[in-house]
């Protein structure tokens, strides 16, 4: 008898043992779902000229003083630590100037890279760097330094 009763403490103590660390970890899933989730959970972010975060927009305009350079009809592959898209970029030649100036359109492939944290958002990252590749003819007009190839520093945030 004095048998029988220590393999019912063992098994016991087992089994409350058991319970009590699921316990523990239901609570803590719960717990841990009710927070924020982790930074590396959180997709990176673009961060457009109204200082509003985005993710896989549509369009995106490069030049947010004049409107004179942007990119529509992105179409994202990818949206990670690097997001890849093919769309269209119109760009002004601004010759003679940008008001007399004509808008000209390439089709495009559009690199994000380089996530940093985004200053005044915790735990958020957003893309400082976008590469664009002019995959059409260029329409170099007489001073144009337009080239194949480029690659633009962005912003955290606006002001």
């Amino acid at each position: 008898m004095v048998r029988l009763s220590r393999r019912l403490a063992v098994t016991a103590a087992t089994i409350a043992a058991g319970a009590a660390a699921a316990g523990a970890a239901i609570c803590g899933t719960a717990l841990a779902s009710a927070a924020a989730p982790p930074a590396a959970a959180r997709p990176v972010v673009l961060v457009n000229c109204l200082d509003r975060a985005v993710v896989r927009p549509g369009q995106f305009v490069l030049t947010c003083a004049d409107g004179n350079d942007f990119v529509t009809g992105l179409h994202w592959v990818s949206w990670r630590k690097v997001a890849f898209a093919s769309g269209t970029e119109h760009v002004n030649d601004c010759l003679p100037d940008c008001a007399a100036g004509h808008t000209f359109s390439y089709p495009v492939l559009v690199t994000l890279w380089r996530p940093e944290a985004r200053p005044g958002h915790a735990g958020q990252q957003y893309f400082s760097r976008l590469t664009e590749i002019r995959t059409g003819v260029l329409h170099k007009a007489k001073g144009s330094t337009l080239s194949r190839t480029q690659t633009y520093e962005l912003w955290g945030s606006i002001g």
